[in-house]
């Protein structure tokens, strides 16, 4: 059967607006352009002085048809009153049937697909047989969802929203409701049969409807060639510049099809050239002069992440990442008074090493009244937090859990004593607009809990796309189907190369391919992509007096063609095109770069020579002399990392920890090799389950129970593996475990802590230093040492000294690493005779002695303030360095002051 075809006619906006004027109905295809003609309504309504005129009734397709229903079901003329689900209600009903339906938790994404596939088969009236959805796998899922979907509607008494037109079209066929005199329809490409099928009924009825397009102009076309995408948004900025420049008033449009990724490119361009005191250091915000059609995720504006993320301290554990943003947000109470506290907080959490904690452990750091980084006020709220926790009911409704949201919200203190701006109170407006749609969940739900309810709130804000309303702009950013019938003065259509125009079909999953290629749904194929495609290029070119098209070359390393849609129009070099030449505020910032010679500037002496840092502070002054002023004196380190497990540190305490208790219990080498290994298993694990228990109270996020027994079982194999190396060593007596001694060099007078310290016979010593990293004895030697602490530690007593090595307990590496006074003592390592570097050294006391001058010098060094930005070996050296940005190495070594050394490879 045919489908009833309104005829497509030519019309000018003004021709809109009189309509409109003549309280003639308006459908628009999109929420932007029905905004667009009631702001033209407006603006020539006030050209002609009126003092009042009528509200134009303009609005999209599904607007019109939800007032249409609702004013059906006021009015009494529908005789059965069907609850009209709404979009979120719907999407929650599917969500909850795919989850009872599939053994795993679906993700969200997937309840979307399902939803569009049941909003694709009412629109395009697809045949509903069950035969044709044994397709695939995925197919055969939608069918028995989608009657279990209506299953349960009927029962419920609910009507989805894709059914609606078709329950419209029942009422108008049987003479129930009437429709209008006469309907406009405009920015549509097409009409589905769905929309097709009422509107017969309407032209039957002797409604007079009408499918307008705007007039095409003769446009001035041409295609540019850029580098890439950024250059190609710079090149829009100016051009956009010169034609306000040119033509205060002209209306210029911005065209993208991957708008949603190009977004913050574009922004980014647009603000440095039409508005760069945007840029500028304590600059106020500024209107900006043009508009974007894609709005963002709800989610993603700063008070509503501030607002999720505040509600997600009543979940278990919340990551200190998140943690973070909230302890530097001023939309929480009481930041004017803590900011500077609360940051200093947030570096006390970070050095916990745990990559998440709890609403417990961030009050108890809070409350620290007798620190610097103490937050009463915070403290306070997250107590009241707490209390409510522990009473909260396990399970409410959707509006019951919304109103203990707002409740906490205000009790923490969100957006108290904070004045917001004209973009913050719309987000506050949206973010009670969702909550109040969470609320009608109640019905669709019933009783979730609070995990759920906090889960659905997040999808919720994630998935509403939210753009704060402007004032009248004279610049348009949008997206192909934004655009339709809008009209400019100027246009510029951008990312056009062949990777995205026309963009590749994306057919639902869930509807039968063949079935979606022979009824020609959206995405379905690639011919159906290049028909719609050339429709949209041909309107959109001939929407605008002058139009530019642009593609970018390269994206990366991939290299981009022009889309062959825009081959047949003229190309002009970048050079020809007319485009602002105004200087950009950072390229006013680097045409004013001035060098300034400074002379030797050392730092202060150091006053005090008994220091903290041990022998980090040799290592640093060897590495560079500015990082161990950087990090010792002005205190400037990076901030703590967080990690899953435990930090490389925190292992390497627990290992250092277990090892003293294991040798405390041994003592010798005797006690080792004669003790059975069944006792010896035993007493290993004992001291394993010991440290375990004193540490896991420290790391509660960390530490689940399966996480101990895993660690426990990796411990004592490590362990265990060492010990039947010690069983190989020539007969030793354990005399020191993790000793504290105090050392003077040169002018420094510092503290080592020696892990531990054998004895192989009267008079000689061997000093052991546990690694779990790598580690090797070739870096301690050069001048300075790569690696100092060894040859640190054979100053305390260097007259007994056999021997310094470390002990490398590693997976998949047991071994000593070090240097000793003749062959044999350890296993595998050398005496001091064997290593290349000692050529020159005759004897052992000699090399200890080399030692001793090479390290008071580091200590003179550093005592007398020396701060060059001198690394080593650049640029290994700055590998992991986090000061970078304060010494400017990197300008140093484009300079040629800092000497670039080639890497060497190994083996």
């Amino acid at each position: 059967m045919k489908l009833y075809q309104p005829n497509l006619q030519l019309a000018d906006s003004e021709d809109i607006l009189v309509k409109l004027s003549q309280g003639i109905t308006v459908i628009t295809g999109n929420q932007r352009l029905a905004h667009v003609f009631r702001q033209q309504f407006d603006q020539a309504a006030i050209l002609k002085d009126a003092k009042v005129w009528p509200t134009p009734d303009i609005l999209p397709w599904h607007g019109w048809l939800q007032r249409f229903w609702e004013e059906s079901l006021i009015s009494g003329e529908v005789p059965e009153a069907g609850q009209l689900l709404a979009p979120q209600q719907e999407r929650a009903l599917w969500q909850e049937l795919l989850s009872s339906d599939l053994p795993f938790q679906p993700m969200g994404k997937t309840a979307v697909q399902v939803q569009k596939a049941w909003q694709l088969l009412w629109e395009w009236h697809l045949p509903q047989n069950e035969s044709i959805f044994q397709y695939n796998e995925d197919s055969r899922l939608f069918w028995k969802w989608q009657l279990l979907f209506q299953r349960t509607c009927q029962q419920k008494g609910w009507l989805s929203a894709s059914c609606l037109p078709d329950k419209l079209q029942q009422y108008f066929e049987q003479g129930i409701l009437l429709p209008p005199a006469e309907l406009v329809l405009i920015g549509f490409d097409e009409l589905n049969p769905q929309q097709l099928a009422l509107l017969e009924i309407f032209n039957r009825s002797g409604c007079h409807v009408q499918w307008l397009q705007l007039n095409p102009r003769i446009s001035e076309i041409a295609q540019l060639a850029c580098t890439d995408r950024r250059q190609e948004a710079k090149l829009m900025a100016r051009w956009v510049r010169q034609r306000l420049e040119d033509n205060p008033v002209a209306q210029i449009g911005i065209v993208a099809p991957d708008l949603s990724d190009m977004r913050e490119i574009i922004v980014h361009a647009l603000d440095e050239i039409l508005i760069p005191s945007t840029f500028h250091p304590g600059y106020p915000h500024q209107e900006r002069p043009y508009n974007i059609s894609l709005g963002k995720p709800l989610a993603t504006f700063p008070p509503v992440t501030i607002a999720l993320k505040l509600l997600d301290l009543l979940k278990p554990a919340i990551s200190l990442s998140d943690i973070s943003q909230l302890l530097h947000s001023p939309f929480i109470g009481g930041w004017a008074q803590e900011s500077s506290a609360r940051a200093l907080l947030d570096v006390q959490l970070r050095e916990t090493g745990e990559s998440s904690i709890s609403i417990g452990t961030l009050a108890y750091y809070a409350s620290h009244t007798s620190h610097s980084d103490a937050c009463p006020v915070l403290a306070k709220k997250l107590e009241t937090l707490k209390g409510w926790l522990s009473t909260c009911s396990r399970r409410e409704h959707p509006e019951q859990w919304v109103r203990h949201f707002d409740h906490l919200l205000r009790t923490i203190g969100w957006l108290e004593d904070y004045s917001l701006s004209s973009e913050e109170y719309q987000t506050l407006e949206a973010w009670r607009t969702l909550l109040a749609e969470l609320a009608t969940l109640d019905w669709v739900r019933g009783e979730i809990s609070l995990p759920d309810a906090l889960s659905q709130l997040w999808q919720m804000a994630r998935e509403r796309i939210f753009q704060p309303q402007t004032g009248v702009a004279p610049v348009q950013v949008l997206g192909p189907l934004e655009a339709h019938s809008l009209q400019f003065d100027y246009l510029w259509m951008m990312g056009l190369h062949d990777g995205i125009w026309p963009a590749s079909p994306q057919p639902n999953p869930f509807i039968p391919l063949p079935l979606q290629r022979n009824h020609a749904l959206p995405h379905s194929s690639e011919q159906r992509e290049l028909l719609m495609t050339r429709l949209f290029m041909q309107r959109i070119v001939t929407s605008a007096d002058q139009v530019v098209l642009s593609y970018p070359q390269r994206n990366g390393d991939e290299e981009l063609r022009a889309s062959p849609l825009i081959k047949g129009y003229p190309a002009f070099a970048v050079s020809a095109l007319s485009a602002s030449k105004m200087t950009s505020w950072r390229e006013m910032i680097h045409n004013h770069l001035q060098l300034s010679e400074l002379l030797h500037d050392p730092a202060p002496v150091l006053e005090q020579t008994a220091t903290k840092g041990g022998s980090y502070i040799f290592k640093l002054q060897a590495a560079c002399p500015f990082r161990a002023f950087a990090e010792l004196r002005l205190g400037a380190r990076p901030l703590g990392q967080t990690q899953f497990g435990l930090s490389a540190m925190t292992r390497g305490n627990v290992l250092h920890r277990i090892m003293e208790k294991v040798w405390e219990k041994l003592d010798s080498h005797e006690q080792l090799i004669t003790l059975a290994d069944t006792a010896l298993n035993e007493l290993v694990l004992d001291q394993v389950h010991e440290v375990i228990h004193m540490t896991a109270p420290h790391y509660p996020q960390t530490f689940s129970q399966r996480f101990r027994e895993m660690e426990i079982k990796r411990l004592h194999r490590q362990i265990m593996a060492w010990l039947a190396l010690e069983k190989e060593r020539l007969p030793f007596r354990v005399i020191a475990r993790e000793r504290k001694y105090e050392l003077t060099v040169g002018a420094l007078s510092i503290q080592l802590k020696i892990d531990r310290i054998d004895e192989i016979e009267p008079g000689h010593q061997l000093i052991i230093d546990y690694k779990t990293g790598r580690a090797k004895a070739s870096q301690w030697f050069g001048d300075p040492p790569d690696e100092p602490q060894l040859p640190l530690y054979s100053l305390v007593f260097p007259n007994d000294l056999a021997g310094i090595a470390f002990a490398q307990i590693r997976a998949g590496r047991m071994a000593f690493s070090g240097i000793t006074i003749e062959e044999g003592l350890l296993p595998e390592v050398k005496s001091y005779e064997k290593f290349s570097q000692n050529r020159e050294i005759s004897d052992w006391s000699q090399l200890l002695n080399h030692w001793r001058e090479a390290l008071e010098r580091l200590s003179d060094s550093f005592c007398r303030g020396e701060a060059a930005v001198n690394p080593k070996r650049y640029p290994a050296t700055c590998t992991y360095c986090a000061l970078q940005p304060l010494c400017r190495i990197t300008e140093l070594a484009q300079s040629g002051e800092v000497n670039i050394e080639e890497e060497e490879n190994e083996g």
